[in-house]
């Protein structure tokens, strides 16, 4: 692993067996298949796609709280996959998440001060002193009043949950933060608030972030790079600006076209294009290209023949027989 990549998966695949409805039937949806890709130290990599694509999935499995069925996940130069719970440990406290649901991520029962200080506690870091001096600075640092320490969850708003949410994760010093959708659930004034709070931790902690989203205008604004993920796959990844300028799969043209644009500037508005149906079952996979069913340039192939995943550009890889924008 080379010293700029902070975590590496390779084809990682999760499956999940439930029973059919007939007697002693099996279905095996597979929420993950084959994803592989690279994060940079210091950088955000935003993952989109629609809900049902696995994003969530895939976070929960490069930071191994689900096992992976296949593939191999390295982080700062450790394979990870495959380590008991015991061996994963030390690899924590350099990688924490934040989750989607400020509400249900934060024990009600347990004051906001000791939800923050567990996990320094659990790893044994610092005296009791020391981690209570830590959790009022993270306080500070995240734009809560160190004085409400002894308060409960309830008593706070969504946004102020979500800014405990992420002192949490900042409590032991990760390199590695992968938010989960972190401002889908809070009105959209405090959305930019926890955004530019991220923003500027971030670089006052060198952080990296693993940014997942479905509103692609977030993701926009607050990725380096961009995967966009489909049933399961990463579709196509790339620097962020480059990306929504000029998508290569259809699927992402597709998502792009129903961003809200201003109307302030002379650049053309781009085409809106309806994608029709639902994401399919996982446990029931179309052949071929898992979009074409939906696609609205879908030939004879694409129901077919699987497309793989290559560089068509510096930096800009795509699964897709009929790629877009190739003359820009």
């Amino acid at each position: 692993m080379s010293d700029d990549v902070l975590l590496r998966a390779t084809d990682i695949v999760k499956s999940f067996t439930s029973r059919g409805k007939k007697l002693g039937a099996r279905s095996v949806a597979t929420a993950v298949n084959g994803v592989s890709l690279e994060v940079r130290r210091g950088e955000t990599l935003g993952i989109v796609g629609e809900s049902g694509c696995g994003k969530s999935t895939l976070a929960r499995c490069l930071v191994q709280l689900l096992p992976v069925t296949s593939g191999t996940v390295e982080f700062n130069g450790a394979t990870l996959t495959g380590l008991s719970r015991r061996q994963m440990r030390p690899h924590r406290r350099e990688m924490q998440l934040v989750f989607q649901d400020p509400y249900a991520s934060l024990n009600p029962r347990r004051t906001v001060g000791d939800i923050v200080a567990d996990p320094m506690r659990i790893n044994k870091v610092g005296t009791e002193a020391e981690i209570g001096e830590r959790v009022r600075e993270l306080f500070a640092t995240v734009g809560l009043d160190p004085a409400s320490l002894r308060r409960y969850p309830h008593e706070f708003s969504g946004g102020q949950r979500q800014r405990i949410g992420i002192a949490r994760s900042l409590s032991l010093n990760p390199s590695l933060v992968v938010a989960d959708e972190p401002v889908s659930a809070l009105d959209v004034s405090v959305q930019a608030q926890v955004l530019n709070l991220m923003a500027d931790l971030q670089e006052t902690f060198k952080l990296t972030y693993l940014f997942i989203a479905h509103d692609l205008g977030v993701v926009r604004h607050v990725s380096d790079r961009v995967g966009v993920m489909y049933l399961g796959e990463i579709v196509e990844l790339g620097e962020a600006e480059v990306l929504y300028e000029k998508p290569l799969h259809p699927y992402t043209e597709a998502l792009l076209s129903v961003v809200p644009e201003l109307n302030d500037t002379d650049a053309p508005r781009r085409e809106r294009i309806l994608i029709s149906g639902d994401v399919p079952d996982p446990s029931d996979r179309p052949t071929g290209c898992a979009f074409h069913p939906r696609c609205p340039v879908a030939t004879a192939v694409c129901r077919t023949d699987k497309p793989a995943f290559v560089e068509l550009r510096t930096g800009r890889f795509v699964a897709c027989h009929h790629p877009r924008n190739l003359d820009a």
